[in-house]
């Protein structure tokens, strides 16, 4: 994916739409974002080795360039 549009608030009202507030989305911080591949989802067996856990089965959101690299190598190798 890449973003094809500044940030904004509530771009896309209907994303992960409130169900107590209809019309306004839980998260309202935005991009809109266009789709450059498409891949199978992958395992978690199989990206699980590349980043780093903490906690047991938990991991850390932020990846570092290395993950990253390696990540797209695995998404390449499973694209349709």
């Amino acid at each position: 994916m890449e973003y094809i549009s500044f940030g904004g608030s509530n771009i896309d009202p209907t994303a992960w739409e409130d169900k107590k507030c209809k019309g306004e989305s839980r998260f309202p911080a935005q991009v809109r974002i266009r789709v450059k591949k498409v891949c199978k989802p992958l395992e978690e067996d199989s990206f699980r080795p590349i980043l780093h856990h903490y906690d047991g089965p938990k991991f850390r959101l932020q990846l570092s360039v290395p993950e990253t690299l390696a990540l797209l190598d695995l998404f390449e190798e499973n694209s349709i």
